[in-house]
């Protein structure tokens, strides 16, 4: 019987604008075939092959929506001999043949006319709903805009540390609501937005999602850049966080083909304990999600607490124990806070002077009344004086700083010091006050004030360049040469007279007691050898000079013993083998401890070869690493293709870092973004806002419409709203 005979318009279904296409629905099984009998289902991965597929859950078939769709509002004669009634009127549901049956209706002339009758949509989409109706399409279009002004809007307040959520009910007064509020202005469009009750994804949890996806896509432009290096070192830190939990911060250091050097933050880790069990798994995991290996890692920074430079269970001697070439370097910066400290603890007078130094900031700076009492003198008599720094005594030997703010106001604070002891209430304030003065006025506590001021700007200097993110540990033993060098010429007779002189000119204009020789003092008989009679001081002077000596010659020396580490020792034959070679000098020992160390990423006999050609087209004495590396990056990509071996002794150099200060700047942004207001993010949220702003320029480089098909694409229903992107 003709098909024109018995298809009528009643038969054939009534479906939505869309087809219905689910994917998480449990689609069921029947069986196929006589002899072999096999259970087939229908199956998700056509609606990508054939998006006008309409599966109907009830019956268990697919219709051709767009045949349906054009029969139905008569689009299309139902008398045409070509019609295939199986996905018009009946529903067609033969899995076993399913996608024979597709590609031949695909193909058919009855598909292709209504294809050729109904609205085609651009080649970006699949949506068929869109096809269909022009208004449905406009309405996803929208959808789509205000989708991207959410995420812009996301990206801008996590790439510079904002609070985004508001506080319970006052959702609306956030700064992510009202700064889509803001931009209504600039487009009316998006107020209808706001208006809608359900489905703004503004929420909470997909805020949280949208931060993940963002996240995430940082983070493997990182994966991607650390892959192509050839080595990478690891640093590890932990800090305390404002709502009392331990965090443990991981950062990569590695070294480009231009042999510049980058840290990246790779994100923090709530730990239960800082033991060397809990920081080893950490890294571990970390590495595992880069997708690192272990084999590659140069080299180590951490602090010198136990856990980390342990002899027997510390991270570094675990770590070495799997990659024996990983070198352990207890951070130049931590290095350097010691030093000055054993300084300061060995050294009577010095000691005494920082103490009173930090009790004068504090008065000054945790009073507001007194702080404001300075000011009016400071006006009065130093107006142009800066004001008192407070000392921290855990920064990196930022303190020679606030030994100058209590000398240039020193006048000031004395007078500040009878005005305050009048108003003070309580007795404990006023004999704090009264103890500070006395000890301005005693000339010890000046004498050692200017000398501690005057050793702590070098060591403040050296800091301050160790904490460049691009130093390397060599540059870092370079810069503390120069320093104990300079350090060193200041112990001299001719520089003691200079010094003397201006501080006794600077106490003749200060209410400063004359320097007095100390109350003789017999030595413990522990100290004593011989017959001889104690020595004593003639003057004044002699004594003071050997104060000053004793101070440089103990902060030269401490210097030069925390910096001499023995990761370093096998690190320092990298840089005397280049520096050997250049100069045409005998590097056969250091050549072999390299060899020995390195064998595996340096042939012995390639290296010795460039060697001997990096020594024959440099005329020129090099007497620092510094150079070497600035000749390798102006070589052609031919010439560091020659010299193979010399630029991956160089990335060896470069690869291990001074300091761990990215770490403690990544600690300073975490208490930026988890603050005492923002003290309840889960660790997800506050990691993924972490990445965001620390990798602020990666942050302004994510493609907006990629994360929207990232955060698209993960659900259904999403798709349905928003299409593709």
């Amino acid at each position: 019987m003709a098909l024109q005979q018995v298809l009528r318009i009643e038969d054939i279904p009534n479906l939505p604008g869309e087809p219905h296409q689910p994917f998480s629905f449990s689609f069921p099984k029947r069986s196929f075939g006589q002899k072999k009998r096999v259970n087939r289902s229908f199956q998700t991965v056509w609606y990508k092959s054939w998006p006008w597929l309409h599966y109907e859950e009830e019956n268990d078939i697919v219709f051709c929506h767009t045949c349906v769709l054009a029969l139905k509002q008569q689009k299309m004669r139902l008398t045409a001999g070509n019609i295939d009634g199986a996905f018009v009127s009946r529903g067609f549901s033969n899995w076993k043949d399913a996608t024979i049956s597709f590609r031949k209706h695909d193909c058919s002339n009855c598909h292709k006319e209504a294809i050729e009758k109904m609205i085609t949509l651009p080649a970006t989409t699949r949506d068929v709903g869109e096809m269909l109706s022009s208004q449905h399409s406009a309405e996803k279009a929208q959808n789509r805009t205000c989708l991207l002004k959410i995420l812009s809007n996301l990206r801008f307040l996590a790439r510079q540390g904002c609070a985004i959520r508001g506080s319970g009910e006052h959702e609306k007064d956030s700064n992510f609501y009202q700064l889509y509020k803001l931009r209504c202005e600039d487009d009316p469009a998006l107020e209808e937005w706001l208006r809608k009750k359900t489905e703004k994804y503004m929420s909470h949890e997909v805020q949280n999602e949208m931060l993940k996806v963002m996240a995430l896509r940082v983070l493997r432009e990182i994966s991607a850049t650390l892959h192509c290096s050839e080595f990478y070192s690891i640093m590890v830190d932990e800090c305390t966080d404002s709502s009392n939990q331990e965090q443990a911060v991981i950062v990569l250091r590695w070294v480009d083909d231009q042999l510049q050097p980058h840290e990246e933050f790779i994100g923090l880790y709530a730990i239960p304990s800082i033991d060397s069990a809990m920081l080893v798994s950490i890294i571990k995991d970390t590495l595992v999600r880069m997708n690192l290996s272990l084999t590659k890692l140069r080299g180590q920074c951490y602090d010198g607490a136990s856990s980390m430079r342990g002899a027997r269970t510390g991270v570094a001697k675990q770590l070495q124990e799997i990659e024996p070439r990983a070198i352990y370097l207890h951070c130049y910066g931590h290095s350097l806070n010691l030093a000055v400290s054993d300084v300061f603890q060995h050294c009577k007078l010095m000691k005494m002077a920082l103490e009173t130094t930090h009790e004068i900031t504090k008065l000054v700076k945790y009073s507001p009344r007194r702080e404001g009492l300075f000011d009016q003198i400071k006006g009065e008599l130093a107006p142009d004086s800066p004001g008192v720094r407070v000392l921290c005594p855990t920064r990196w030997t930022v303190r020679g700083v606030s030994m100058k703010r209590v000398i240039q106001n020193y006048s000031v604070l004395q007078e500040l010091w009878e005005k305050a002891a009048d108003v003070a209430r309580d007795t404990e304030t006023k004999a704090r006050i009264r103890g500070v003065a006395a000890q301005m006025r005693n000339f010890n506590f000046f004498f050692a004030l200017v000398l501690g001021e005057m050793l702590l700007s070098h060591c403040d200097n050296l800091s301050s360049t160790l904490q460049n993110p691009h130093l390397s540990a060599a540059e870092g033993q370079t810069v503390a040469d120069m320093t104990k060098r300079t350090l060193a010429t200041i112990r001299a007779d001719d520089k003691f007279e200079l010094f003397w002189e201006k501080v006794r000119r600077m106490v003749a204009e200060l209410d400063v007691s004359e320097p007095q020789l100390p109350r003789k003092r017999k030595a413990p008989m522990r100290y004593e050898s011989g017959t001889a009679p104690p020595e004593y001081h003639s003057t004044p002077k002699g004594y003071y000079r050997q104060i000053f000596y004793e101070a440089v010659d103990l902060i030269v020396h401490t210097i030069d013993d925390r910096f001499d580490q023995p990761g370093y020792r096998t690190y320092r034959c990298l840089e005397d083998l280049v520096l050997k070679a250049t100069n045409n000098e005998d590097f056969s020992e250091e050549l072999q401890v390299v060899v020995s160390v390195y064998g595996s990423d340096i042939d012995a006999p390639t290296l010795q070869t460039q060697l001997q050609v990096l020594g024959a087209n440099i005329s020129e004495k090099v007497t620092n690493i510094h150079d070497i590396v600035a000749y390798v990056r102006k070589l052609s990509s031919a010439e560091q293709q020659l010299l193979s071996a010399i630029v991956t002794v160089v990335k060896l150099i470069l690869v291990l870092p001074a300091t761990n200060a990215s770490s403690e700047r990544s600690f300073s942004m975490m208490r930026y973004v988890k603050s005492y207001l923002r003290s309840t993010m889960s660790q997800g949220r506050l990691n993924h806002l972490m990445l965001l702003s620390v990798h602020k320029d990666l942050t302004d480089e994510l493609s907006l419409v990629n994360v929207a098909n990232d955060f698209v694409s993960g659900s259904e229903n999403r798709l349905r709203v928003f299409g593709i992107f």
